[in-house]
């Protein structure tokens, strides 16, 4: 997120660590802001006071070669420009399954929704930053003035609704997408640490074999495979 006042890339977007720690090093910058909105008014813990910060997705530079698009999972933290060095951990082992499972659940149903080059694809980058957040800071699915990501009446209405439209429907059962997902983590984890470090990343990619069946794909498949039982039973 960038703070609007600021000619530094802040992006209070959070993304995830994973379980095992790589091998060797992965450098991580961010050169873009993607697909988002300013929020006009926030309150986020990287300082104690509401500011215009912008929410959306980013495009990183992994190792200097690999272009992805993340979202950000540490309101606590700002990116940087230029190489980071990252490790990689699991969603589960840095926020506990109960909050993993909303994620994946809010990736499932909205994240297709938040790649749409338009302006609705635009602020539903910025809800899901925000309930994003909110999932992993609060944890309590509803986005308003309390806790420690914190709307108020200045905030984009447009935005905030469209977050807890997103949060009211995390109801356990996941939606028709599914990802892997890569959580690229620096300094401190979820804003708790001995180490300052600059933002989190959750990057995903779509699982193999998620596609459901068209309805005539599936009839074809059933007919083929009849067809051929049928032909069996002629032969014996």
């Amino acid at each position: 997120m960038t703070h609007i006042f600021s000619k530094t890339l802040l992006a209070s977007l959070l993304c995830m660590a994973a379980v095992s720690v790589s091998a060797a090093p992965i450098l991580v910058k961010t050169v873009e802001q993607t697909n988002g909105r300013l929020t006009n008014s926030l309150t986020l813990p990287i300082q104690s006071g509401a500011a215009n910060y912008w929410a959306g997705s980013l495009t990183l530079v992994i190792d200097d070669v690999h272009s992805v698009l993340a979202f950000c999972s540490d309101p606590w933290e700002t990116t940087s420009n230029i190489n980071q060095v990252y490790d990689t951990s699991s969603l589960d082992s840095v926020f506990g399954s109960t909050k993993s499972n909303f994620i994946r659940e809010l990736y499932s149903e909205f994240y297709e929704s938040t790649l749409e080059k338009t302006v609705a694809g635009s602020y539903a980058a910025a809800g899901f930053q925000l309930a994003l957040w909110e999932i992993i800071a609060d944890g309590d699915l509803v986005l308003d003035g309390t806790g420690l990501v914190r709307s108020n009446a200045l905030t984009n209405p447009i935005i905030v609704g469209i977050a807890n439209n997103m949060l009211s429907q995390l109801d356990g059962i996941l939606g028709g997408e599914l990802y892997d997902f890569t959580f690229y983590t620096n300094g401190m984890v979820n804003g708790q640490g001995d180490i300052e470090g600059y933002q989190d990343f959750l990057v995903v990619s779509k699982k193999p074999n998620n596609e459901v069946p068209e309805p005539a794909s599936t009839l074809l498949l059933v007919t083929a495979l009849g067809g051929g039982l049928l032909l069996r039973r002629r032969q014996k």
